[in-house]
Formats: structure tokens, sequence, C-alpha cells
């Protein structure tokens, strides 16, 4: 019941404080913290506790099959958008992702995951960074029920992955714990109300973070069961964040000069 109340909490309270960052500091900052293994590591976190670390390293292939589809997604969506409306591509990107998240899961294997990931990774980078740039006089307006609908989606996809963890099995619910239940959203919302340049930032602060991701699952296969879920979840949280800000940093200054 205590891990009830945990998932209850944290998940909203980080898409709340996830949304608020990209209204303040823009949707480039706003991507990389969606981008960074937040839900990831928080079902990753759940389902160790709750299932096991076998579980959990069973998961790790399935996740980063999961993580290609992201990024295969994102990228379906930034060219979808070159010819259909918002609705239409959120739509047809979300059924992409299921056809892409099943392929890599059940017919790719754990390097091919990471070599596919880290092609579109470059991809989305590349192509992102030649779209128009967010003006950044220009506020978008916000409506009231937008943060607390996302906070309902990220809480109610981590209680429903959990909660049917053992139903599913380690590669379904590996693949499931990468969706991008806080990033989606704010691409989405980014776009309808900022346009091709806001949902482009998003959409390149997440591909940036995505790197971390890949590293957090490296950390979590190599150290889960020789040092225990809170140490191993720990330095793989550390290992994102500090990748992730040393690639933006790095991206920063080639774009700069």
């Amino acid at each position: 019941m205590t891990l009830f109340y945990l998932k209850l909490c944290v998940t909203p309270l980080l898409m709340w404080a996830i949304s608020l960052a990209s209204r303040r500091w823009g949707g480039l900052l706003g991507g990389l913290l969606s981008g960074l293994p937040i839900t990831s590591g928080l079902v990753m976190t759940f389902l160790c506790l709750e299932q096991g670390a076998d579980f959990v390293l069973g998961a790790v292939p399935g996740a980063l099959g999961g993580l290609a589809a992201v990024q295969a997604t994102y990228a379906f969506y930034l060219f979808a958008t070159r010819k259909a409306g918002v609705a239409s591509a959120a739509l047809m990107a979300i059924l992409f992702y299921g056809v892409a998240a099943y392929a890599f899961t059940h017919w790719g294997g754990l390097y091919l995951s990471i070599g596919v990931a880290l092609l579109l990774i470059g991809v989305l980078i590349r192509v992102s960074g030649r779209e128009p740039q967010p003006d950044t006089l220009t506020r978008p307006r916000h409506r009231y029920w937008e943060i607390p609908l996302r906070m309902v989606s990220a809480t109610s996809l981590l209680m429903v992955t959990t909660s049917l963890a053992s139903w599913l099995g380690p590669a379904t619910s590996g693949m499931l714990a990468p969706i991008p239940v806080i990033a989606w959203p704010l691409v989405v919302f980014a776009h309808v109300q900022g346009g091709r340049a806001a949902m482009a930032a998003m959409v390149r602060g997440n591909a940036i973070g995505a790197v971390g991701v890949i590293a957090f699952y490296l950390v979590v296969a190599g150290l889960l069961e020789r040092l225990g879920v809170a140490v191993t979840i720990s330095l793989a949280m550390g290992v994102a964040v500090a990748l992730t800000i040393a690639l933006a940093a790095g991206l920063r200054r080639i774009r700069a000069s």
C-alpha cells in the first residue's frame, strides 16, 4: 500500500514540475527534462521492488527496444506534421509506436535497439535543428486543464504498467517503461500552442535526453545484481543526467560556433 501511494504522489509532482519549467524556460529545457529517464526510472524502480531484480534485468532489452521505437515515433511525427494536422499525426504516431515497439522488442536485439536509437537520436537532433527557432517574445496561451491532464496521463500509465507487470511479463513491461508519458503531451501541446518551432525544440531536447536514458538502462543492467536497487538507480540517474548535460552543452557550443 505504501508503494501505491508513492506512485500516486511522485509521478504527478514530476509532471507538474517539468510542465512549469517548460513554461518558464522554454521547450528545449522542457524536452531535456522530460527526455530524462524519469518515468522509466520510476517504472523500473517499482518493478524491482514489486517483481524482483531478475524481472527488471529481463525487462531491460525490451525497454531499449521501446526507446528505439520512441525515437522512431518522434521522427515519424516530425515528418508527418509537414503534411497532416496535429490530431491525425499524433494518432498515426501512437499507432506507429505500437508497431515499432513490438518489432524492436520481439524481432530485434539489444545491440540493434541501441544502434537504431542512437542513429535516430542523431537524425532528430540534426533535423530539429533546421526548424525555425521559437519566438521567445511570443508567449503561448495556456489553459487551466493542461497540466492536470498531463499529470493524470503520466500517473495512469505508471499505475497500469506496474500493476499488470506480472501478467505482461518482463519483455512487454520493459517495452512500456520508456513510453514518453511526460514528454509526449508536452510535444503535442507545444506544437498546438507554439507551432513547429516550439515542437521541434521539445523534440530536440527529448532526443538529447534519450542518450542519458540509454546510459541509464545499461547501468541498471550492469550493476543491479551487485549493488541493489537504491544504489543502482541513483547511480544510473546520475550518469544519465551528467551525460545529458554534457551533450546539451557540447551541442550548444557547436551550434554557437
